[in-house]
């Protein structure tokens, strides 16, 4: 490497002490679009319970959502494509921030495989996305660039509960045709499963000894927390439906349900998190009820409070009214 490099260049190292994913992503973004053309940036941060899903994902699709609302897990939305991925504090997030003159990928990677090398694992890049050991994932990786600032982000499994990724990431009950981005779960590992002294904490240490010793340079370290970093205006953004939600692909929806009164089935057509078009077919006898519901529920945003909302303005009846709100709220739980 360059002497040049070394004398001209600033690194740092940001450390979240905050598992709160809204914090740390709005953090990210903040160190972007702050960063200075002669910082070369790594940030190290974990989120508790929570999937994060790329920039043009769909989340009816990529997740089960009714099951992340019953075990408190965080949806949230990303700045960068790939796939969705699942956090808990089995799961170390690493971000590299740079110039375009300060920027390699490559690099990056070096510093990540060179910091797992101290325990006896040896990862490597498989040139798309990921980076693997004994061919199986333990980093998913994503990158961003904008106005000449180049953001490489990705987590590296170390003892995530993999039965919850998986139960967390799998397609819900409603049954979608997206026109989004599908992604794929991938074969995955716990590098603790190869060194079971690993443990996050270890791993960070590591990380900024392999960023320092990649660089020759001993990069100043900051520590970062919501009473010290005031980023309340990407949180506001990363916090809202219209992020984690409205920004979904278009997709439609087939719901369909037996009553008593009757049998049920509903067809929704989605465009940014709204309903575009609805058609309801039902043997009830309740048939100008169910044409006023077709016809309200346009342009409402698919919120499952929205949705009750327009039931009890267009269904009189009160068993027929309390059998739909129960039924679509379970199904959307939104």
């Amino acid at each position: 490497m360059a002497e040049e490099f070394i004398l001209h260049r600033k690194f740092k190292v940001y450390l979240s002490e905050s598992f709160d994913p809204k914090f740390n992503l709005s953090v990210e973004e903040w160190l972007m679009n702050c960063s200075e053309p002669d910082e070369v940036l790594l940030f190290l941060w974990q989120n508790k319970n929570t999937v994060v899903i790329g920039r043009n994902q769909n989340p009816y699709k990529e997740c089960d959502i009714k099951r992340l609302k019953e075990n408190d897990v965080y949806l949230i939305r990303r700045l960068s494509g790939g796939g969705a991925v699942y956090h808990d504090l089995g799961n170390l997030n690493f971000t590299f921030i740079a110039s375009d003159k300060n920027y390699n990928v490559e690099n990056n990677m070096k510093v990540i495989t060179d910091a797992i090398a101290r325990y006896g694992i040896y990862g490597y890049f498989n040139g798309r996305n990921d980076l693997l050991v004994q061919e199986r994932k333990f980093s998913g990786n994503a990158f961003i660039s904008d106005n000449g600032r180049n953001c490489h982000h990705g987590t590296v499994l170390v003892d995530v509960e993999l039965e919850k990724m998986s139960g967390y990431l799998t397609v819900s009950p409603l049954k979608l045709e997206s026109k989004g981005i599908d992604s794929v779960l991938s074969r995955v590992i716990n590098l603790k499963e190869i060194s079971p002294q690993l443990t996050t904490e270890s791993l960070k240490t590591s990380l900024i000894e392999s960023f320092n010793e990649f660089y020759k340079t001993e990069a100043q370290r900051i520590i970062l927390n919501e009473n010290t970093t005031d980023v309340a205006k990407y949180i506001e953004k990363y916090d809202s439906w219209e992020w984690n939600y409205s920004e979904s692909p278009d997709f439609s929806i087939v719901l369909e349900n037996k009553f008593d009164w009757g049998l049920f089935e509903i067809h929704l057509e989605l465009s940014d998190g709204k309903i575009k078009d609805c058609r309801i077919f039902t043997d009830s006898i309740e048939l100008e009820a169910f044409k006023c519901l077709e016809t309200a529920l346009i342009n409402k945003q698919l919120k499952s409070n929205n949705i009750t909302d327009v039931i009890h303005k267009s269904i009189k009846n009160e068993n027929i009214k309390q059998g739909l709100c129960l039924f679509l709220n379970d199904k959307i739980n939104m």
